[in-house]
């Protein structure tokens, strides 16, 4: 079917180029993803910003084409290589600006803000999402110089075709294998390759263009390691790993290791150790087999002092596991089992339990964190301990005065454990410590670990002095009972982690929010009734593109290897279903309304399958909803182009429409709808949009 939808026509090779540009975006784009958390510490709210400005910035190079852009770049196909060209030099410009203007731009090490952020992803990603939404139009014109009447739907199939590619390629193999500028010069060699073949009156210049564009691309996939930002010390390792960026800093005789630009473990943090360990170990008699979920250096040592015999150590990324060990963060010890699994899966496999679970993670404030701290996860890990066996885990410890925000946040963390496990006792240390069993909790630790003959540096008897009988009896009486649980699908904590951020930074959403709804009711009253449909579209494809992104992370936890697919199967539905909605001639309108309604109807399957999901059955749910609602994404642009007129105009008004739609259906369903109304919620807003959709293009004439 393909090579009867992509066969050579007379348009000077520009197809090819449209193809290959698709495969660079896409991978280039998912490259993006990587280096911005990177930047901003696992925060998956940096994924919906990075699309946001992509979409927007690209709306915004799309609409330029039919206006001020064109006539100050006439279409030729010299052009159009040329552009080409530097859309691979901006790839590689542009990821080493996001790597080291952040330091320069903010203090280092310092919290970003949610305005701050996102104007430094918009800054950053601007030139090449410009000059990519800029190309698409572009190259439908010079195909048009020489076949006037070039369809401009022929331009979106080949488009999405190098989408599907390029995500594919991504997905499951370049991810597995290259760095990311080994990545920028494997997906644009395709497009280079392109221009060879690419009708131009100047073969001379863009050959020289495609040469600078080689050189530069090679440059940086040689010198990967020396365009890392520098680190508050000497970087002795580094490493490319497919669930993220792996560093290893030394500094002061301090061994640090990094994930995603985020500390997450240390070589000297004893105090902190021995309050991760001691806390929960000293509730059990004799542990004899102890689970750890991630940790903080030196921990290994505080559980050999109760003579374990098995110590079960998660790591989901085995990369990982190794540089701690050659770097002395995981030392050997007897009966230790590193577990190259997430944490949560392995829970859900094995058929083991245990005398303590430690999860030793950072605060709550990103889903992948988060969906070890909901009401699925402490039951699953209730029935993986023994009787009167512990689950240990902390948030950061509270001073004097406890926030309203923190207030509810550490209610809901003891509301959702307290529904699993008879006793929940706040513990208040270096952080905050909730102590999870069927059996009641004691506090007095100093005494427990004397008894015990258990030898420790911080906690001795004069360390009763941070845990008072006044101290634990404020901290719990802290919790609200009225404060409602976290679970994975109605994520409590990430709201609250939301409002804090901005809370943290002196600001508001609301403004944002208001001018946001205020440019977009400016900019849909602009609009034709099929151009608004395409509106919608947009906003829902790409909304139900981060529901299954953000239920992925919830369910799974390791996103960015898996993100890649999630696009793939988000884009394969289009190509077909644009081709087959190109094929119709008439009743144009009734079946714009049908896929309105098939999209709807989707949404509401979708709400119906997560709810009776399991976890472990989940995945194949978010695969097929993706290729689904992708089909019919697809199937309404050619039907909503066509009622418009498929004249140039029209079809740059179309691409328009659906980038604009899809930038703000990013944000609306990433920051305010997931947050504020959970993953299933989120899913009824959107089959509401639709219906009201279906109802407008149910009004469209046929003559447009």
């Amino acid at each position: 079917m393909g090579s009867n939808i992509l066969k050579k026509r007379s348009d000077g090779g520009v197809e090819r180029v449209v193809v290959a540009t698709g495969i660079a975006s896409v991978a280039v784009q998912l490259v993006f993803v990587r280096e911005y958390l990177a930047q901003f510490e696992g925060n998956e709210i940096v994924i919906a910003l990075i699309f946001f400005c992509w979409l927007v910035l690209g709306g915004i190079g799309t609409a330029a084409a039919k206006g001020l852009g064109v006539r100050m770049v006439p279409p030729s196909g010299a052009t159009l290589g040329r552009l080409s060209c530097l859309l691979a030099i901006f790839s590689v410009l542009q990821i080493i600006a996001v790597r080291w203007l952040r330091d320069l731009i903010f203090i280092h090490g310092a919290s970003v803000g949610f305005s701050a952020t996102l104007g430094y992803v918009a800054v950053t990603i601007a030139p090449y999402a410009l000059l990519v939404g800029f190309v698409l139009p572009y190259s439908m014109m010079v195909a048009r110089l020489r076949t006037p009447d070039y369809p401009g739907n022929r331009v979106y199939l080949a488009d999405n075709a190098g989408d599907v590619a390029g995500a594919a390629l991504f997905s499951f193999v370049l991810v597995y294998w290259l760095t990311p500028f080994q990545v920028l010069l494997v997906v644009h060699l395709p497009l280079l390759v392109s221009l060879v073949k690419l009708s131009s009156s100047h073969p001379r210049r863009t050959l020289a263009a495609g040469i600078l564009a080689f050189i530069v691309l090679a440059a940086g996939a040689v010198w990967e390691d020396r365009l890392l930002p520098l680190r508050e010390g000497r970087r002795i390792e580094y490493a490319e790993s497919r669930y993220g960026r792996l560093e290893v800093v030394e500094s002061g005789g301090q061994i640090s290791f990094f994930s995603d630009g985020a500390p997450v473990l240390y070589s000297h943090d004893s105090a902190l150790a021995e309050e991760c360990v001691h806390f929960p170990l000293s509730q059990v008699d004799h542990p004899k087999r102890v689970l750890l979920v991630s940790m903080v250096g030196g921990m290994l040592e505080e559980v050999a002092k109760y003579r374990p015999d098995q110590v079960d150590y998660v790591e989901l990324d085995p990369l990982a596991a190794r540089m701690q060990r050659r770097f002395g963060l995981l030392p050997v010890m007897d009966g230790l089992t590193v577990i190259a699994k997430d944490g949560r899966a392995y829970l859900t496999e094995t058929s083991l339990r245990y005398d303590a679970i430690l999860i030793n993670l950072p605060e709550p404030e990103t889903y992948q964190v988060n969906r070890f701290f909901t009401a699925e996860f402490f039951e699953l890990a209730k029935t993986r301990l023994v009787p009167g066996g512990v689950l240990s885990f902390a948030i950061e410890g509270v001073e004097d005065y406890i926030s309203t925000t923190r207030q509810h946040k550490l209610s809901s963390l003891a509301n959702t454990a307290g529904a699993c496990f008879v006793h929940v006792t706040l513990l208040p240390g270096h952080r905050l410590f909730f102590l999870c069993r069927d059996r009641p909790v004691r506090t007095d630790i100093p005494l427990l670990l004397e008894t015990k003959g258990i030898d420790t540096r911080y906690i001795r008897r004069y360390f009763s002095g941070d845990l008072t009988e006044q101290r634990i009896r404020r901290v719990n009486a802290a919790v609200e009972p009225g404060i409602p649980q976290n679970l994975d699908l109605s994520p409590r904590l990430m709201r609250l982690a939301f409002l804090g951020w901005f809370q943290r930074h002196g600001e508001s959403p609301l403004w944002f929010a208001l001018l946001l709804a205020a440019a977009a009711l400016f900019y849909a009253s602009r609009l034709s009734r099929p151009q608004w449909v395409l509106l919608t579209t947009g906003c829902v494809g790409i909304g139900a593109e981060m529901l299954a992104i953000f239920a992925f992370q919830a369910l799974y936890g390791y996103i960015y290897l898996r993100i890649g697919a999630l696009v793939t199967v988000f884009l394969a539905g289009m190509f077909p279903g644009a081709w087959i909605g190109g094929r119709l001639t008439v009743k144009r309108r009734r079946a714009l309304m049908a896929g309105d309604l098939m999209l709807c109807t989707l949404l509401l399957l979708f709400f119906v399958l997560m709810q009776l999901q399991s976890l472990g059955s989940a995945a194949w749910v978010l695969y097929f909803f993706g290729l689904a609602v992708s089909f019919f994404c697809g199937f309404q642009f050619p039907l909503a182009l066509a009622l418009s007129g498929d004249d140039t105009a029209a079809a740059s008004r179309s691409f328009s429409a659906d980038l604009v739609g899809a930038a703000m259906g990013v944000l609306v369903v990433s920051l305010a709808l997931i947050p504020f109304f959970g993953i299933l919620g989120t899913s009824l807003c959107l089959a509401a949009m639709k219906f009201v959709s279906a109802m407008v293009a149910g009004t469209i004439h046929e003559n447009g």
